[in-house]
């Protein structure tokens, strides 16, 4: 139930979303239209607690604020290239930002703004600081107009591990559109991964006087793990597959989350060439996965809706829905069934509009579509930027403008178009991602095999 008689201009304007939020570089109108604006957050950034500055432009601003986060980064880049890897058909060079016609799909385009950032983001240790961002969320100003210095949180070994799994992903990836490029994140991704082997966990907290978006996440366990899978899919080298056995151990949820990342660990070293190196862990693996899938498909069958996710519903729901979805697709590639199919089907009718409030949840399609999000340049613009997945329904009405107008209404009812209602109205750039990497497994180009 896709709202538009065009497919696939639902899907690129998902995509284009990207662009939108681009940091550090001039929108043009023939591009942005109505978005277009200056050279944003230009200034070199002061690392946190120091006087020392350096320059990392770049990257997409996050949200609907203008903080930009790696460890969400890194779950966004890999969900758009697996996408891509799934399905690069439906991925094409012509979708209106400056690379197009440039002979390499859009889509990896816009991943390597974000990369390139990403590696600015690293220091030459390996470690990569958590966030930039203002010490404070500005007002809902254009980007071009929060002028305030921008600050370089600590390093975390949560960030990092997201990271380096990612780059050794796009290694992979963009190995047969700029080798040169591909071997710079291979790389990078190895000084990531020395970083994460001799260091202990370093969780993140906002330290004080930072009161941005904050990402914290106690348990480093499943980003090791992502990183050693991922590199092993690049490279094949044993040492990295020891390793993300040895860190399995751990009963890791097979999660596809910012915070919980194990499942892009699981995909990695399923679609990887050197997958049967060690069938019976290819194997282990793939069980795991299809067992939780079916467990997320009965909950599906169990809904009136088809929608996988547990009552309460939490903040930014419609992602935790997609990561479901994401799971079972995954799980449809690797063991066809009309069953996994129809689950992946019902949950996004659900994102687009069969839902108890009718309404599609991306901004500019459907009938009924949100209008006023938690997003600053919509706001400033006076209309909403089209392609945006908004959060949904959050059963714990996190602010309080849903306190007041929500209270006591059944969770899939606990949504709020309204610019204050940051909790249920805001987007993201990990939402839109996992809405184009859940839109491009209901068509995979090709399937895996049983034996990987």
């Amino acid at each position: 139930m896709i709202p538009s008689e065009n497919p696939s201009s639902l899907l690129q304007e998902i995509v284009r979303m990207f662009y939108l939020q681009r940091c550090g570089e001039a929108l043009q109108p023939e591009y942005a239209g109505d978005f277009a604006h200056p050279a944003c957050h230009t200034a070199p950034s002061r690392i946190y607690g120091t006087e020392s500055r350096i320059s990392v432009p770049g990257g997409w601003h996050d949200a609907g604020d203008y903080g930009r986060y790696t460890a969400p980064a890194a779950k966004a880049v890999s969900d758009l290239l697996l996408a891509y890897e799934a399905a690069p058909s439906l991925f094409p060079d012509e979708t209106g930002i400056p690379e197009s016609g440039n002979g390499i799909p859009d889509v990896l385009d816009e991943a390597r703004w974000e990369i390139e950032w990403m590696l600015r983001m690293m220091r030459p240790d390996g470690a990569v600081y958590h966030k930039v961002t203002c010490a404070h969320f500005c007002g809902m100003i254009p980007p071009h107009l929060e002028q305030e210095e921008t600050i370089l949180s600590p390093v975390s070994t949560t960030a990092t591990g997201s990271v380096c799994g990612a780059l050794a992903l796009a290694s992979r990836i963009y190995q047969d559109y700029d080798s040169a490029f591909a071997q710079s994140c291979r790389k990078a991704a190895r000084l990531a991964y020395s970083f994460l082997s001799s260091s202990p966990p370093l969780p993140f907290h906002n330290p004080p006087g930072i009161e941005t978006g904050e990402y914290d996440d106690a348990c480093d366990t499943d980003e090791r793990f992502f990183a050693a899978a991922s590199l092993f899919a690049a490279t094949g080298e044993s040492m990295f597959l020891a390793d993300a056995k040895e860190l399995l151990r751990k009963a890791l949820p097979i999660s596809f989350g910012w915070e919980d990342m194990a499942g892009y660990g699981y995909i990695a070293c399923l679609r990887s060439p050197f997958a049967a190196q060690d069938g019976a862990f290819a194997l282990a693996l793939r069980e795991a996965l299809l067992a939780e899938a079916d467990r997320l498909v009965v909950r599906s069958d169990g809904n009136s809706y088809g929608v996988s996710l547990n009552e309460p519903f939490p903040w930014g729901s419609n992602m935790y829905l997609l990561n479901h979805t994401i799971l079972i697709g995954e799980a449809n590639r690797l063991r066809p069934s009309e069953r996994y199919a129809n689950a992946v089907q019902r949950q996004l009718n659900y994102i687009f509009g069969n839902n108890p409030l009718s309404i599609c949840y991306v901004t500019g399609f459907g009938n009924q579509s949100p209008q006023h999000p938690h997003h600053r340049p919509s706001a400033a613009a006076g209309k909403p930027m089209p392609g945006m997945l908004v959060g949904g329904p959050d059963s714990y009405l996190h602010d309080p403008r849903a306190k007041e107008l929500l209270l006591g209404k059944p969770a899939m009812q606990c949504y709020l178009d309204d610019v204050e209602s940051y909790s249920t109205n805001e987007v993201a750039i990990y939402w839109n991602s996992a809405l184009v990497y859940a839109i491009a497994l209901t068509r995979p180009d090709q399937q895996l095999s049983p034996a990987t």
